[in-house]
């Protein structure tokens, strides 16, 4: 064996290594996105003056925090079993080949380490993001990459394991309590009748609402006559932008542009500022007139602050949030997560 090959084998073991550490960390979430529910929480949680109260019956404001504190519980049972089926995976293997635990497990879960092509690609795809020079973050970035491989590793295993039949998670997430928005007024996209409503919250400075504005997009593509989507503002970012724009949103709705608008928004998110309402209004050829007289409105400002309300009185704590049928949608993969959710209730 020549130093190279020693080198590469010492590189593939040290990240194998490091999917290991990673592994009781990072949880595959996008393998069990499209898990069956538990069946609604109708235990009762307190009784006040001889009435019981289901997670259902409590205040909005304190139901979603409350079964999304039992979600990350869950998460984190889900991380420990799937950590567990590795080792159980890892020991069969350290038998059959006659080697030690830690050996299997490190083959298991060998990944290779990020290219410099890949680390360039990301950076391109992603500098509208970012704001320093690529060597400045270049380690950040073969880090970030190192962690999706891991997770990639094994969601892979245990994907194989689960479509085998030889592994299945038996304990089940706790289901979102359903609540009822009022998206009267707001601006909808899709098929009335449709059965399946989804309502998003978003920030236009957020970049994971960004990421799920192309999956909106993506969803209606695939099956547009089948759901609804209505799009609500949650201006969380300090910086007071977002809120300008989703005011400037609420003007092109006004004339029929909200959506341009708002694809506009996402697509320049990078460089929005208090300027920009106008610039876009400008590149959709509206009315400027109306618009200016619009986004000063106390109408225009009290439609973005009632949805924030709204939002906040759901209990709702970060961008973006997005309910099917009034039910929260859990799941760091927004993009495959909710295109899972759409086509099990199709």
């Amino acid at each position: 064996m020549n130093e190279i090959q020693r080198q590469q084998n010492r590189s593939k073991f040290t990240f194998a290594f490091a999917a290991f550490a990673f592994g009781m960390l990072i949880s595959a979430t996008i393998m069990n996105a499209s898990k069956s529910p538990s069946e609604e929480q109708s235990e009762a949680l307190i009784s006040y003056k001889g009435s019981d109260y289901t997670l259902s019956d409590l205040p909005s404001s304190v139901a979603m925090p409350y079964y999304e504190m039992e979600h990350e519980h869950f998460d984190k049972q889900r991380a420990f079993m799937e950590e567990a089926v590795l080792q159980l995976v890892a020991a069969e293997k350290a038998k059959q080949d006659n080697i030690s635990e830690r050996e299997a497990l490190e083959q298991l879960l060998t990944i290779t380490p990020p290219s410099e092509d890949e680390i360039n690609g990301f950076f391109e795809a992603n500098k509208d993001r970012i704001s320093k020079p690529l060597y400045e973050i270049k380690d950040d970035i073969s880090q970030y990459l190192t962690q999706q491989k891991v997770r990639e590793k094994r969601f892979a295993v245990l994907g194989e394991l689960e479509s085998k039949g030889d592994f299945a998670l038996l304990i089940k997430p706790p289901k979102s309590p359903a609540v009822a928005i009022d998206t009267e007024g707001y601006p909808t996209t899709g098929n009335p009748n449709a059965k399946i409503k989804i309502v998003e919250f978003a920030d236009y400075q957020c970049p994971h609402c960004k990421d799920a504005s192309h999956t909106m997009h993506k969803l209606l593509e695939l099956y547009g006559d089948k759901i609804q989507l209505t799009y609500m503002d949650f201006p969380i970012n300090r910086s007071g932008i977002s809120r300008k724009v989703a005011e400037g949103a609420v003007c092109a709705d006004q004339q029929g542009k909200f959506w341009e608008y708002n694809s506009m928004a996402f697509a320049e998110q990078a460089q929005l500022s208090n300027e920009s309402p106008a610039k876009f209004a400008n590149e959709l050829q509206l009315d400027t007139t109306q618009f200016d007289t619009c986004i000063t409105a106390a109408e225009t400002i009290n439609k973005v602050k009632a949805s924030e309300l709204q939002a906040i009185g759901l209990g709702i704590r970060g961008t973006p949030a997005i309910f099917i049928n009034g039910r929260k949608l859990e799941g760091h993969a927004v993009d495959q997560a909710l295109i899972q959710a759409v086509e099990a209730l199709l």
